[in-house]
């Protein structure tokens, strides 16, 4: 009885291993790095204007196929390229009926993303708060970090004590507001590289969303009245000196909204589609126009705003990747399931298992057909070796190599 545990383990520990390492080396050799496009909208034209990373030459092609080299695109671009049009003698006096000034172009020039990997990840439990009103022109980091569990509490970096003073301070201007604890989500932007301090965004245990910053030592705490029922997901925070937004929340749902500096007010963001735990968010705003992108592993959606989020072009396509190419059907066929400690849409290590359908379980069948013959090869009783054929069915060619490399058979099942 011993024997056949032991091999019945053993079984499954190289069908476990070989689920993982298999498919592993198998797209090392075979996959191909398929990028997404790059997607532009040109103040200039009014047009999209794409670029394909998949090709060394660098053209860009609009809507009606025109084509354009570097240069070109610097001069439909010109409010991205100011500093290149600007050594170039190049740079244009105004656009759009409105005179260009590059210090405006920096300030409306807005680029973000947020990644999968970004929001599916351990939550930092500890954050530094910065001294938003210090009269300093730099900011500084301090010498403790908060946490709000119980109460919100700051610990010296020194001395890894509690600071009760302060955290009596913060915590009672925190249920003066009627905050619950403990804190389900805190963003913020945690940098002394930036021009200012607007503190964090904090969730409450009954989802209502406060900001807290300290200005002068002192708490600076206020419920943003923003509804709770929106079963917030991530917090994107980041200071810019446009003021317009403090930054952008995304729900479960797929839903992203700014949350503006007029009262914290929410601007919904025209998106469709939206998965956050698949596609990468991407935000590009410039004195005239907004570009906001959702990018999959093979799609990618982009829709043009003005500067108050009303719809000005929508851009899709979609491509062939990998699981679509020959490798990747072949893969279906060969690998019923497949196992791996990593994700590329998170940043946690865990087990990631994916099936491959119905074209798996063709494989499966004949491995399972195979297996009886080799047993009636080895003269065994097909009733004693049930859980070799359970396996190669189940797990396909998993379980075949685990059966094909434990050879003794006959004598262990004795």
């Amino acid at each position: 009885m011993l024997v056949k545990t032991s091999r019945i383990f053993f079984l499954l520990l190289v069908t476990f291993v070989t689920s993982i390492y298999l498919p592993k080396y198998y797209w090392m050799k075979f996959e191909k790095n398929i990028r997404a496009p790059q997607i532009y909208f040109s103040p200039v034209t009014k047009d999209f204007l794409i670029r394909d990373p998949n090709i060394t030459e660098i053209i860009y092609t609009d809507s009606p196929g025109h084509k354009y080299n570097r240069d070109d695109f610097e001069n439909l671009m010109p409010l991205l390229n100011y500093r290149q049009l600007v050594v170039d003698n190049k740079f244009p006096d105004s656009l759009n009926g409105e005179k260009l000034e590059i210090d405006k172009i920096r300030l409306n020039n807005i680029m973000m993303r947020i990644y999968p990997g970004e929001i599916d990840a351990t939550l930092i439990q500890l954050n530094p708060m910065l001294e938003s009103k210090s009269g300093k022109i730099r900011l500084e980091m301090p010498d403790d970090f908060f946490r709000i569990t119980k109460r919100m509490e700051f610990i010296n970096c020194n001395s890894n004590k509690i600071e009760e003073d302060k955290s009596q301070l913060f915590t009672t201007a925190l249920l003066e507001k009627q905050f619950a604890f403990p804190a389900k989500l805190i963003g913020g932007n945690p940098t002394t590289k930036k021009a200012f301090d607007e503190g964090y965004f904090v969730l409450d245990s009954k989802n209502q969303l406060f900001h807290i910053k300290m200005q002068k030592g002192k708490p600076f705490c206020v419920n943003t009245n923003i509804p709770s029922n929106l079963d917030v997901a991530y917090l994107k925070i980041m200071e810019m000196p446009l003021r317009e937004f403090y930054g952008f929340l995304l729900t479960t749902s797929g839903e992203a909204f700014l949350i503006s500096y007029d009262r914290y007010k929410l601007i919904k963001l025209p998106l469709e589609g939206f998965n956050i735990k698949e596609k990468t968010f991407a935000f590009f705003g410039d004195q005239f126009f907004r570009t906001i992108s959702l990018i999959g592993k093979c799609n990618v959606r982009t829709v043009v705003t003005d500067r108050n989020y009303n719809i000005v072009k929508v851009y899709e396509n979609k491509w062939e990747g990998n699981k679509e190419l020959s490798a990747g059907v072949l893969a279906a066929y060969l690998f019923p399931f497949t196992l791996s400690f990593t994700d590329l849409n998170s940043s946690l290590s865990n087990f990631y298992f994916e099936t491959s359908g119905i074209h798996g379980i063709i494989l499966s069948v004949l491995l399972s057909v195979i297996t009886v013959l080799l047993l009636k090869k080895r003269s065994i009783k097909l009733s004693d070796a049930w859980f070799d054929l359970v396996l190669v069915l189940v797990t396909g060619i998993f379980g075949f190599i685990a059966v094909s490399f434990v050879k003794n058979v006959e004598n262990n099942l004795e």
